[in-house]
């Protein structure tokens, strides 16, 4: 009797010691953490609308851990911004054009401040012109484009821009494309949240 305690207490140990390193769960709010992920920067191919969206909107990895953003279609920039914690989606969108009826392309050219959950600004977008693309240098940790955008998958070309960042703090990260229109009228957004410990 002692000696298969022992083997089936053995056996939880060997158990625990072989889990996954890769994964982890902070506490029972929060998604299981991996150590990188794969996002679509607009729709994957072939692409029926909406087309400028990241999926998925939501990754959590661990400190030190990869996001990969596969360019999907035309004309997208990938920028990333620190926000606080708590900041959701509706904390970005209420601060982009979100009335139908004065989102057309011109609104797009307009000044908007975006602000996250505790209410600070994250991206100033000026007006365009002179700004033709959503890139507050005075916030900005990352951005991605090119003279023209960055060269994404098309129906019949699966080659595409990849775009590559290592988190090495923990916090939580707004991704939001660069091109003002898909931004601001088509809330073309995501969110990164990094755990660990920053002590490290």
């Amino acid at each position: 009797m002692k000696t298969r305690r022992s083997i089936v207490l053995f056996a939880a140990v060997l158990t625990c010691a072989v889990a996954p390193a890769q994964t982890a769960r902070p506490d029972d709010d929060q998604p299981t953490a991996v150590q990188d992920a794969v996002v679509n920067f607009g729709a994957p191919q072939p692409q029926t609308p909406p087309v400028n969206v990241v999926t998925p909107d939501e990754v959590t990895i661990l400190k030190g851990g990869t996001v990969t953003w596969i360019v999907n279609g035309g004309g997208h920039g990938i920028s990333i911004y620190k926000v606080s914690n708590h900041t959701t989606r509706d904390d970005i969108a209420e601060d982009l054009c979100h009335a139908p009826a004065t989102c057309d392309a011109a609104a797009a050219n307009l000044q908007y401040i975006v602000t996250d959950g505790n209410g600070n600004i994250v991206i100033d977008s000026g007006t365009n012109p002179p700004l033709n693309r959503l890139n507050d240098a005075d916030r900005i940790l990352l951005g991605a484009d090119g003279p023209v955008f960055l060269t994404g998958t098309t129906a019949t070309n699966p080659n595409s821009n990849t775009v590559q960042y290592r988190f090495t703090k923990t916090g939580r990260y707004l991704v939001i494309c660069m091109n003002r229109g898909h931004a601001i009228l088509n809330g073309m957004f995501g969110f990164v949240t990094v755990v660990g410990d920053d002590d490290n």
